[in-house]
């Protein structure tokens, strides 16, 4: 935010711009208080409020035009998620989204990764320092980081997290539903010894495990542990484990469902080099729609789950709670679709 010193005496030099850190400085307190206590964004001890409106008359300022204390002009996304080139395809989507998002309405954005080598205590202390309007929060659901960042007080929307009882407002896909879709497309199609491959440290993932389970309960299919697979669900530790998999025993399945497409790719792979034909011998449906989805051989059917429009989502309601903190906080469940191809047959 910028501010204006004004100058009543004709005799001092004309009037330069005062920025918060200056305001900062002369309160003795961080930029982040002065931007929140200016933007009347709340949180904030009425003594400490005093302080720096106290400062800021000192210095004489104006505030311009341009400076709407409910307008959000910076975003910071952070996450636990590596973002380099080997980003997986659904979260580089819905980073795409909300950078094409923030720049439609004109926001500066920022993002910091605390997998990245960047510690906790240097990114909270870098959000402290700056004039940040809003956060979100993409797939990170550490209840340590979460506490740390809710005690600065910065408006907070969170992406693609099932953090249970959180004030904050969310946006994720209906994994649960989607996940029956999946399900009841496997079944439809006479499948009843169904592999699901998941991994169970994501509450995200979890739900489509539910959702497996209860369809297998809907349909009177009985529920055998030794066909779920626990595995990071990418397509080369799905591989390494489907391989050791399929060189031990017997293929008892017809069908395996994905907890995501990269699994699914390395499940397939896995599979023809063992010499199984997909869908003829064993049919695989995957999870998230990724682009390189429809160019599996054969191309693979899937759940589709639009990654950008949860982004656009999201940021529309940062936007809303900057400009009134006082919004009931919401949880948006975005359906699932399903998207039919070839890697599914009938038995």
């Amino acid at each position: 935010m910028k501010l204006t010193l004004i100058n009543n005496d004709p005799n001092r030099p004309t009037a330069r711009r005062v920025y918060q850190r200056d305001i900062a400085r002369y309160a003795g307190v961080s930029i982040s208080t002065v931007s929140r206590v200016l933007s009347s964004a709340g949180g904030i001890s009425e003594s400490v409020q005093q302080k720096v409106l106290a400062a800021a008359a000192e210095l004489g300022y104006e505030r311009s035009d341009e400076d709407k204390p409910d307008q959000l002009r910076n975003v910071m996304l952070l996450t636990n998620l590596s973002l380099t080139p080997s980003l997986d395809p659904f979260h580089a989507d819905v980073f795409s989204g909300v950078e094409l998002a923030c720049s439609e309405q004109e926001i500066h954005l920022g993002y910091a990764s605390f997998s990245n080598g960047g510690t906790a205590e240097k990114i909270l202390s870098r959000l402290q320092q700056n004039a940040i309007g809003g956060v979100l929060l993409l797939s990170l659901d550490d209840p340590v980081l979460l506490e740390q960042i809710r005690a600065l007080n910065i408006p907070t929307v969170m992406i693609n997290v099932d953090p249970g009882d959180a004030d904050e407002d969310t946006f994720l896909p209906d994994n649960y539903q989607g996940a029956c879709l999946a399900m009841r497309h496997l079944i439809a199609n006479g499948h009843q010894r169904i592999l699901h491959i998941t991994q169970s440290k994501r509450r995200t993932i979890q739900r489509r495990t539910e959702a497996y389970r209860d369809m297998l309960r809907e349909a009177g299919i009985p529920y055998d542990p030794q066909l779920v697979v626990e595995v990071e669900i990418n397509a080369e530790q799905t591989y390494k484990v489907m391989t050791q998999r399929l060189a031990q025993s017997e293929v008892d399945y017809t069908a395996v469902f994905c907890a995501n497409d990269l699994s699914a790719m390395g499940f397939m792979r896995a599979a023809q080099e063992f010499g199984l034909n997909i869908p003829q011998d064993v049919s695989v449906m995957g999870f998230d729609d990724i682009a390189s989805a429809a160019f599996l051989s054969p191309p693979l059917t899937t759940i589709r789950i639009e990654s950008q429009q949860l982004a656009t989502l999201a940021l529309r309601r940062l936007i809303d709670r900057v400009a009134d903190p006082s919004l009931t906080p919401i949880r948006v469940f975005l359906g699932c679709a399903l998207i039919e191809r070839q890697s599914v047959s009938r038995r």
